[in-house]
């Protein structure tokens, strides 16, 4: 028997309490379709679509509702009020989100307006209440946003864009970045896993559909020496070799080599221009002149004058290349971003002028070998007294013990009779024996001979530590006389070199070997960011970790290949790895492109997201198959980060993922992956999917590799947290983004720089997410309209974050910038609850700089006494403020304490801005504000100066309004 109307609208009601808001929906359609005389059928559908986010279809289902409740002589005024209050909300966020059109609106023009008046008279008519005085707030709002409604439609692209062009980070007071020319990590092939132990998640080239074998992409974020771009090149072409023929001639792979630093992209461009010069060379000596370079370039400080001489002709030939107006002349395989070019010129030239001792560049490089590096990280846990990384530590040479013990008990019989300890005429079976009962004590002695890591210490090494000098290839050894004869002696006698070789070998290095030159940044040059500032980098580093990579990466297809003993050379492995890449690019010629991008990984991305990437070619891609990011997470916020603005740029697949590493402070998370977590988003692992909208493959960020993946958007609103598990969470951000806790000292240093721009950007995400945008607005609404008030308490302790955690207030003038930057984009409703002195106008918005003369001294090492000492830490605030209302130190000591509401300055008389355009606290910043808030202020002789959020002291002195400059106008 067919439900009755009733019988439909009570069973939505259950569905509707419950969430169920798909089911409720159907049930009400059902009911209106079974009784389509009573309004309260669409009413309710109305109230389930507009809580679904439907707003179109809320408008529709309200007009309906209306046009039969207005031939009811007995018609409810509470429901006429219901109605007219949730068909303005609805149109203002329909437009908003480009659901509702100026076409849309006319054809219901007449209903619309007869349904305001009615419910705007019995509001006039009546006496006063909340529902009243929310009916006339919302039609306010779609007054606000009518006149707009063709500029939400035509001017959303730009203003996401320009959104995105906003800076999400703290600013450090300094703005010098840190280079690192040689990389520490195991290469990864992004086709074979993460180089994870565990669950290696591979890329199966054969299970992708054919549309996206034309547009495999890999992005490299902090790319660094490139060794995983190189890995990943290598596996490519193993993959490629391994497809059915018909598929293979459908691939086409991009990889994006994207990194901060100028001087790493200058360098990774040299090595891909040597690379291509190994492609079309076929003379056998001029190959093994250019490996050398690429390996001297790669892994050591000094390299042969011949090898230097090679680079310098890279760079040069690379400086003519670049230096013209029209696209550079490079191989068809690479290519160059153009926004990159001056500063890999400034870079080049750097490079190619500067002259460097190769005697103090030796005296600056230390070769950790495997016992300093281990005693280095004892030190390390005694410093953090983590007990995880003890744990790391322990069950790394615990791991070690037994692979040792597999390779013993795996030799032949011959290889067993060889052994020293093994009498003469033992048979195998008694040797194996003898072996079991000393097994422990062989372990030991093997394992005294391996770095933490597993590498043999070969000959070379021995070698090396004398010298600081890679042995060069025999056929080119000749060049370098003296070396042949003094490594015949290492060899035959275990290492060991006389006083007088050794003092003729240092002589032929400093003669015959140069700097190698890639390694230098400019700012070695100045004393505030290096101890002297003489000009070389401190090269602390085990020489032989890189090649020990390179081995067991040669070796990842064929174990049982010839080995690496005590007589293998750097030059051995490193030969075979860049044969290797040089083969895949050879096998995969025009099918593969290098890109090389200068630049912040998030700032990137989010221009090729909006379209702002206008420098790179259309047909490049903007969405990724895998993306590494090494331990950049580190310095950007963590999952947070990556979650926001680094996933959106994944393709729409199952095998789609990026990962990274924890580098920076791994000591320091004594409560494991969930006080990771909880520290950068205030969430759990477990919860990650329910607020953020992505998937974790892998949690394990500490210990292991944190991998994370994509979910198709939007998901159901039953997948997702309530309104309530939102409204707190995104209050707890909020205020954690304004009041920030403390860093410890390196190596526990954490650093959490997002800004208020990336929390407007985390709402945006949120209505991708799938959140409706009218519980969005409602938050925002209450925190632009002074309503916010919370008993959510911010941390301001050390960080990380314990799994755990007075009225609080949030300024609403600190969202002004991004807010009329972002206006024709923002999908929420929120005209009616800005101040009225607020600007929602793009245009109004313009870069000022000021000069600034600092206060806090420069110390780039950190001091137990002075905290947080370091400028280079994302920590930096703008405090605007009245002189003749209230003095800055006082506002910057009591921000807890006026933020929780126990003190209150003046209104209007102070104001905090977390983004700015650019900082150098010794020098000038720039910083967004509205043109005519500005104007008043002048009228008011307002000051500006820059402030530490963390230790919360003054890092300039004032700079009064009048001394502000448009960028533009008066400024370069």
């Amino acid at each position: 028997m067919a439900k009755t109307a009733a019988e439909l609208k009570e069973e939505g009601n259950t569905l509707f309490k419950a969430g169920k808001l798909t089911e409720a929906s159907k049930c009400y359609a059902e009911a209106e379709r079974v009784d389509p005389t009573d309004p309260v059928y669409s009413s309710n559908l109305s109230a389930a679509l507009y809580e679904a986010a439907d707003y179109a279809g809320t408008v529709d289902a309200v007009l309906r509702a209306w046009r039969k409740l207005r031939e009811k002589s007995d018609a409810k005024p509470d429901l006429i009020l219901r109605l007219s209050s949730r068909l303005a909300k609805a149109l203002s966020l329909g437009v908003r989100a480009r659901t509702i059109s100026r076409d849309t609106l006319g054809t219901r023009e007449a209903d619309i307006r007869t349904l305001r008046d009615a419910a705007v008279r019995s509001v006039k008519d009546g006496a006063k209440s909340p529902a009243g005085e929310e009916l006339l707030l919302v039609w306010k709002e779609w007054d606000a946003t009518e006149i707009d409604v063709e500029a939400f439609a035509e001017k959303s692209d730009e203003a996401s864009a320009a959104l995105s062009r906003m800076s999400l980070f703290s600013r450090p007071l300094d703005d010098v970045k840190e280079y690192y020319s040689i990389g520490n990590d195991p290469i990864i092939d992004l086709l074979d896993g993460w180089g994870s132990r565990t669950d290696p998640d591979p890329l199966d080239l054969n299970k992708l559909p054919k549309n996206c074998l034309s547009e495999v992409a890999f992005l490299f974020g902090g790319v660094g020496d490139g060794r995983h771009a190189f890995g990943t090149l290598s596996g490519l072409h193993d993959a490629y070799k391994a497809l059915p023929k018909a598929k293979r001639v459908l691939l086409h792979a991009h990889l994006t080599m994207l990194d901060i630093h100028d001087a790493t992209i200058a360098r990774d461009l040299c090595m891909l221009i040597l690379l291509d010069q190994l492609i079309t060379t076929t003379d056998a000596a001029t190959r093994i002149e250019i490996k050398a370079t690429l390996m001297y370039m790669f892994l050591a400080a000094v390299m042969p004058s011949y090898c230097y001489d090679r680079l310098l002709g890279v760079m040069r030939d690379l400086q003519q290349r670049l230096t013209t107006d029209s696209t550079p002349d490079l191989p068809s395989w690479i290519h160059l971003n153009k926004d990159a070019i001056p500063a890999v010129l400034h870079t080049l030239h750097y490079w190619l002028t500067t002259e460097k001792s190769t005697k103090q560049m030796l005296a600056h490089h230390i070769h950790q070998n495997p016992d300093a590096l281990r005693r280095e990280q004892e030190l390390m846990v005694m410093q953090t007294g983590s007990a995880a990384l003890q744990r790391l530590m322990d069950d790394s040479v615990r791991e070690q013990r037994r692979e040792l013990e597999e390779s013993i008990r795996s030799m032949s019989d011959e290889m067993l009779m060889d052994l020293p300890f093994v009498p003469p005429g033992t048979s195998p079976a008694e040797a194996r024996k003898l072996v079991e009962r000393n097994m422990d004590s062989l372990v030991d002695t093997l394992q005294s001979s391996y770095a933490l890591k597993g590498r043999i210490k070969g000959l070379e090494e021995l070698w090396y530590e004398k010298t600081k000098v890679c042995m060069p290839p025999k056929e080119l050894r000749s060049r370098h006389p003296g070396f042949e004869k003094a490594w015949e002696r290492v060899k035959s006698e275990s290492g060991r070199m006389g006083k007088a070789t050794r003092q003729a070998l240092a002589r032929q290095v400093t003669r015959s070997l140069l700097t190698s030159t890639s390694t230098q940044d400019a700012n070695y040059n100045n004393p505030k960011y290096h101890p002297g500032g003489d000009g070389y980098p401190d090269l602390k580093l085990d020489a032989f970790e890189a090649p020990s990579f390179m081995a067991d990466f040669d070796h990842r297809n064929s174990p049982d290949g010839a080995p690496v003993d005590l007589h293998t050379l750097t030059w051995d492995i490193a030969s075979a790895f860049f044969e290797e890449v040089v083969a895949a690019l050879k096998g995969l010629r025009g099918r593969v492109t290098v890109e090389l991008i200068c630049g912040g990984l998030s700032e990137e991305l989010a221009k090729m997201r909006f379209k702002g990437d206008v420098t790179r070619p259309p047909e490049f891609p903007r969405k990724y198959t895998r993306m590494w990011l090494s331990n950049v997470p580190d310095y950007t916020h963590g999952p947070m980060n990556m979650a926001v603005y680094i996933i959106p740029n994944l393709q729409d697949h199952e095998q789609a993922a990026v990962a990274c590493n924890c580098l920076l402070n791994m000591g320091v998370w004594e409560g494991g992956d969930d006080q990771y977590f909880y520290t950068y988003t205030h969430l759990l692992p477990k919860d990650i999917p329910r607020f953020l909208g992505c998937r974790i493959i892998r949690p394990q960020a500490v210990m292991e590799i944190l991998v994370m993946g994509a979910q198709p958007l939007p998901r159901p609103l039953t997948e997702l947290a309530s309104r309530d598990e939102l409204t707190t969470w995104l209050t707890r951000v909020l205020f954690n983004t304004l009041i920030t806790g403390h860093s410890r000292l390196p190596p526990n240093n954490v650093r959490l720089p997002h800004n208020l721009v990336a929390f407007f950007g985390l709402l945006m995400h949120l209505h991708r997410v799938g959140f409706p945008a009218h519980w969005l607005s409602d938050f925002l609404a209450r925190v632009l309209s002074g309503r916010m008030v919370s008993d959510i308490a911010p941390y301001d302790g050390l960080w990380p974050i314990p799994v755990q955690d007075a009225e609080r207030r949030v300024q609403s003038r600190a969202f002004e910038n991004v807010i009329a930057t972002a206006y024709y984009a923002i999908p929420f409703a929120l005209a009616s609850a800005l101040p009225a002195d607020f600007s929602r106008d793009p245009e109004d918005i313009q870069v000022y700089e000021a000069k600034l003369t600092a206060t806090l001294p420069f110390k780039m090492n950190w001091d137990m006494f002075m905290g947080s000492s370091s400028p280079l830490e994302p920590t930096s605030r703008l405090l605007f403020y009245r002189p003749s209302v209230v003095t800055p130190k006082e506002v910057i000591a009591r921000m807890p304490s006026i933020f929780e509401g126990r003190t209150s300055p003046p209104p209007g008389s102070f104001f905090v801005l977390t983004a700015q355009e650019l900082l150098q606290y010794q020098t000038r910043v720039r910083f967004r504000l509205s043109r005519r808030r500005v104007e008043r202020m002048k009228s008011e002789k307002w000051c500006m100066l820059v402030y530490r959020n963390d230790d919360r002291l003054p890092a300039t002195r004032p700079v009064p309004v009048a001394d502000w400059i448009v960028v533009g106008e008066e400024s370069p």
